[in-house]
C-alpha cells in the first residue's frame, strides 16, 4: 500500500490527539476525584453507580418517612401522656368527692373542675402537627372534636395514616403512625361520655350521686384509664418499630454511600502515575513527530 504524506500526517495527528485526550481525561478525574464522567469511561461501573444512586434515593425516601413518622408519634405520645395525667386528676377529684363527708356545694364545685378538665381533653384531642389534626384519622384538615353542652361529636374518621419504610404494600398494623379519636376515647367516644356522666353526678352532688361515684363512677374511670393506656402502649410499640427501622435505614445509607464512593472515586495514586505516563507519552510523540513528519515547502525555503 502506498503511504502518502497526508496519511502520515493524519495518522500522527490522530494518535497525538488520542494521547492528549487520555491525559485530559485523567487530569479531569484528578481534579474532581470522580472516575466516571461519561458511560464510555467504564460501562460496568456506570451501571453499578446508577443502581447505587437509585437505591440511595429510595432509601432516603424511606428514611424521611421514618423521621416524619417518629415526629408524628412523638407529638401523639406527648398528648397521650397529658390525657393520662388528666384522667388521674379526675380520678383523684372523684375520690375526694365521694368520701361521704363533703357538703353538696363542695361536690358541685368539684363537678365544675371535672367539666373544665373534659374541655382540656377535647383541646388536646384537637392538637395539630404541621397543620394536621393528629387524632382525626385521614380526615385531618378539620378539628376532630366539638362539644355542644353534654354532646361531644367526633368529626374525624378511623382511617390510618401510613408512612412505609420498606418496599411493598403498606400494612396498617406495621406502617400506621396515628391514633384516631376512636383509638383514644373508645367506640362512640365512650371515655368522654363516661366522664360527662361522672361530671353530671358531681354537679348534682346528692348523697345518692356520691354513692354512685364511689361505686360505678370510679369503676368507669378505672376501665377508661386502662383502655387509654392500652392505646398508648400500642402507639409505643409501633414507635419502637419505626425507630428501629430508621436506625437500619441510616446504616444502609452509610453502606450505600461508601460503596458508591468506592465505585465512582478515582484512585488518586494510580491517577497521578497514569497522568505522568500519559504526559511523557505525549511529549515523546511530539519529539518523534518533529523528526518523522515530512518537510513542507516552508522547511525547504528556510
Amino acid at each position: 500500500m502506498r503511504i502518502t504524506n497526508n496519511m502520515m500526517s493524519y495518522n500522527f495527528l490522530s494518535s497525538l490527539n488520542k494521547s492528549l485526550e487520555k491525559s485530559s481525561k485523567i487530569q479531569m478525574q484528578l481534579a474532581d476525584g470522580k472516575a466516571l464522567h461519561a458511560p464510555s469511561d467504564d460501562p460496568i461501573k456506570v451501571s453499578r453507580s446508577l443502581r447505587f444512586s437509585t437505591g440511595m434515593e429510595l432509601n432516603n425516601q424511606y428514611t424521611q418517612n421514618a423521621q416524619d413518622a417518629i415526629s408524628w408519634m412523638d407529638s401523639t405520645d406527648d398528648n397521650m401522656q397529658d390525657l393520662s395525667k388528666i384522667m388521674i386528676n379526675i380520678k383523684e377529684l372523684v375520690i375526694q368527692a365521694s368520701n361521704g363527708t363533703n357538703p353538696q356545694s363542695a361536690v358541685q364545685t368539684i363537678g365544675d373542675s371535672v367539666d373544665n378538665l373534659i374541655n382540656q381533653m377535647i383541646n388536646i384531642g384537637n392538637s395539630q402537627l404541621g397543620g394536621r389534626y393528629i387524632f382525626a384519622g385521614q380526615n385531618d384538615k378539620i378539628a376532630p372534636f366539638t362539644r355542644n353542652g353534654d354532646t361531644i361529636t367526633y368529626n374525624g374518621d378511623n382511617e390510618k395514616i401510613s408512612m412505609p419504610t420498606h418496599p411493598g404494600e403498606a400494612t396498617p398494623s406495621q406502617d400506621s403512625v396515628n391514633l384516631t379519636g376512636t383509638d383514644v376515647f373508645g367506640p362512640s367516644l365512650k371515655i368522654l361520655n363516661d366522664l360527662i356522666e361522672v361530671k353530671n353526678h358531681l354537679k348534682s352532688g346528692t348523697e345518692a350521686d356520691q354513692l354512685w361515684l364511689s361505686d360505678k363512677g370510679l369503676a368507669l374511670i378505672e376501665d377508661d384509664t386502662d383502655q387509654m393506656l392500652l392505646s398508648h402502649t400500642t402507639l409505643g410499640t409501633r414507635m419502637s418499630m419505626y425507630e428501629m427501622a430508621k436506625s437500619m435505614l441510616d446504616s444502609s445509607n452509610t453502606i450505600i454511600a461508601g460503596d458508591q464512593a468506592n465505585n465512582d472515586s478515582v484512585d488518586v495514586a494510580k491517577g497521578i502515575v497514569d497522568y505522568k505516563n500519559a504526559e511523557n507519552v505525549y511529549k515523546t510523540a511530539l519529539q518523534i513527530g518533529a523528526r518523522i513528519m515530512p518537510m513542507s515547502l516552508v522547511d525547504f525555503l528556510r
